[in-house]
């Protein structure tokens, strides 16, 4: 699946609650493990304004520190069968992560979003939504949470694969498959349908145009039709999943807004990772995946698979 995952940590608790998943992907598919820890320039106010001997040696501190808590979290994953690499950079933390995670084709950034912002200390959520905007590389991103002492305990049983009918979405598949069959995962395949709140939307929406060709019939009559479409094309893709040796496959048909719909099926789907392609098209039965992504990354519980599609 991946050269190697590259795993961005500041030296806190909350970064390292992505370990368990980086544990179930490396293991399951004996992927190389690169921990990397970026620290800030030092601050102005504490650097000696006529010598940078000062600043050097709290910078240097800061290395030192940072490849310490690095070989610690290395020690952590010991019991690993697969090579584990540490790298410690000063500057710009987002930057560094994009540089690093292009230096090595098919590689998958693991981070966490949310968290605190200190000396030394990262604020995850902005580091991370940065990387998301910025890398053309796959990303694993889970909700750090604050009242969590050290990583949690995970029995991974459903990956969740939310699909709007596009190409686009469907490019998140071959993620999916090796991981729901490397751990006998149940793959759970969503479709969303417009509610008619939508539905009237977006039809206000297009007869602002002349040239608009959309169907603008009773929402009634679009809802059944587009129900059979999805699920048609649901069963469609759970065939062309088992025929890829996938042996637990679920499809799920939901209506309402697309992130509001998927986040709730998270939510009564416990044990579950989430995988899905961000930049995309809307339209009706369409969604605009990347803010769908968007949204799952900053309210889901669980963590989630993120893979930037290509027209």
């Amino acid at each position: 699946m991946y050269a190697r995952i590259l795993v961005p940590l500041d030296g806190s608790n909350l970064p390292e609650q992505v370990l368990p998943y980086v544990r179930i992907l490396a293991s399951a598919f004996n992927i190389p493990i690169s921990l990397l820890n970026v620290f800030e320039p030092v601050p102005p106010q504490l650097a000696d304004p006529d010598h940078n001997l000062f600043e050097t040696q709290i910078a240097a501190n800061f290395r030192d520190g940072a490849n310490d808590y690095l070989e610690k979290v290395k020690s952590t994953l010991g019991d690993m069968d697969v090579p584990i690499s540490c790298e410690v950079h000063e500057g710009n933390p987002a930057n560094h992560i994009v540089d690093e995670a292009e230096k090595t084709n098919d590689t998958l950034i693991a981070m966490a979003t949310h968290g605190r912002s200190g000396l030394g200390r990262w604020l995850m959520g902005s580091v991370t939504d940065k990387v998301l905007r910025s890398t053309t590389s796959p990303m694993l991103i889970t909700n750090a949470r604050e009242d969590a002492q050290d990583a949690p305990e995970l029995h991974l049983k459903n990956v969740i694969v939310p699909l709007d009918g596009s190409p686009l979405a469907e490019q998140v598949l071959p993620y999916a498959i090796p991981l729901a069959k490397a751990h006998g995962l149940n793959v759970v395949l969503v479709r969303v349908t417009p509610s008619a709140e939508e539905y009237r939307r977006y039809m206000n929406q297009q007869m602002v145009s002349a040239a608009a060709t959309v169907y603008s019939g009773p929402y009634e009559e679009f809802a059944k039709d587009a129900d059979a479409q999805a699920m048609q094309y649901l069963h469609q893709v759970k065939e062309q999943l088992a025929g890829e040796g996938v042996l637990s496959i679920d499809d799920r048909l939901v209506r309402g807004h697309a992130a509001d719909a998927i986040l709730n099926l998270i939510e009564n789907t416990p044990d579950s990772l989430v995988a899905l392609t961000t930049h995309g098209r809307s339209g009706v039965g369409r969604w605009l995946l990347g803010s769908v992504a968007d949204r799952l990354v900053r309210h889901s519980d669980t963590a989630v698979l993120v893979v930037r599609a290509t027209d």
